[in-house]
């Protein structure tokens, strides 16, 4: 568990999800905007996937970080270890191949109403501790990230991610981006 302070001057407090926060996972996904659901799909966000996941949590290879205020889930993400199937598949058709020891993938979001508060950076850099700690050498997008999310690839540029390739999904140009640690 790590307390961090957001330039709004609101304390966070960032740890990872445990076995009896299936309700205030299943109320932040809920309060996701329409737009913030289309751009963040690692796993379906109805209330039994939540049980699910919380349930099995001491048996995910998956890490999953929340972000709390006032007792309330306010952010979201999660890290794999190694690439999930899909993008490396894709990867691999482009002859790009990850060490699957080393390479961690990432899949963010942030509440809506939170969003360019400083949250995402202030965990991001909780998350990027932790990996370095773990010997990560590099982390991958979770499924690339749409171009048309300019706010994300804005955040993801910033904080050294390279594109490595586009593809199309669901009739959307996408990036893939990764960060070397």
């Amino acid at each position: 568990m790590k307390n961090i302070l957001l330039k709004n001057g609101e304390n966070i407090i960032v740890r990872c999800l445990q076995k009896d926060d299936a309700g205030l996972l299943a109320n932040y996904l809920t309060a996701l905007s329409v737009e913030s659901k289309s751009r963040f799909g690692p796993h379906p966000f109805d209330r039994s996937t939540v049980e699910q996941i919380c349930k099995r949590i001491d048996d995910d290879d998956i890490i999953r970080y929340v972000a709390l205020h006032n007792d309330n889930i306010i952010s979201y993400m999660l890290v794999k270890h190694g690439l999930i199937e899909w993008d490396a598949i894709r990867l691999g058709e482009e002859q790009q191949f990850f060490d699957y020891g080393c390479t961690a993938t990432f899949a963010p979001s942030v509440l809506d109403a939170w969003q360019n508060s400083g949250l995402g950076t202030a965990m991001f850099q909780v998350i990027l501790d932790d990996l370095r700690r773990k010997k990560y050498k590099q982390v991958l997008l979770w499924g690339g990230v749409q171009a048309g999310n300019k706010r994300a690839v804005h955040f993801y540029e910033k904080h050294g991610f390279k594109r490595i390739g586009s593809f199309w999904h669901d009739g959307k140009d996408n990036h893939d981006m990764v960060l070397d640690l």
